[in-house]
């Protein structure tokens, strides 16, 4: 039996480990993390402070089959400010993660070259997805758009337009049969991903 509901503190862990699995051949972690034998762990360490924050101050849903979250929707909503300072101050940040996994201007490179794709967001603040992710024995079932269209039917009354990034090719049309459209693309780096921008 599946339910979708919100995510709660005690999740992160099993969040942590759905996430590295799901990115682990994303051609965006591919790219920052090239190592095969430890970009299930580094994926891990990355991810797992962006989901705390967004449980602390924005929306995290999860898709739980039998009781454990095999999916996971994170969300950045307009008006919660994912690093406010009492956040901040308590909660390692995923840019300083990702510094200590890479180094600093590694991460300085590819942290500009993701906040570049800003200008292919829609012209009015809307909810972002920043994380869709399904544990790979829970693909394929339809678990991923039950969360998707939870999430965009709930965030409704905040306004603006819901968008995410994917730089999975295989993605776009599972995002454009929920109602998504292609507004651009940016190539991250000579060679690098191609990241697609998608507005709801």
């Amino acid at each position: 039996m599946s339910l979708v509901r919100p995510a709660t503190s005690a999740d992160l862990p099993v969040l942590r480990t759905v996430c590295a699995l799901a990115y682990r051949d994303n051609p965006l972690m591919r790219w920052v993390l090239p190592d095969d034998e430890t970009r299930v762990e580094a994926c891990a360490a990355w991810l797992g402070p962006s989901l705390e924050r967004y449980l602390a101050a924005g929306r995290v849903d999860v898709l739980a089959v039998d009781d454990v979250p095999v999916a996971v929707a994170a969300w950045r909503v307009p008006g919660a400010d994912v690093a406010a300072p009492a956040i901040a101050s308590t909660l390692p940040s995923p840019a300083g993660v990702l510094r200590a996994l890479v180094g600093a201007q590694r991460a300085a490179q590819v942290l500009g070259a993701l906040g570049g794709a800003s200008t292919l967001a829609p012209p009015a603040p809307g909810p972002y997805l920043n994380y869709l992710a399904v544990h790979p024995a829970h693909q394929a079932r339809g678990h991923g758009g039950a969360l998707l269209d939870h999430g965009v039917d709930a965030l409704r009354a905040v306004g603006g337009t819901p968008w995410l990034g994917t730089t999975d090719p295989r993605n776009v049309p599972f995002y454009e049969r929920h109602g998504f459209s292609t507004a651009g693309t940016r190539v991250l780096d000579d060679p690098g991903p191609v990241l697609t921008v998608l507005h709801g």
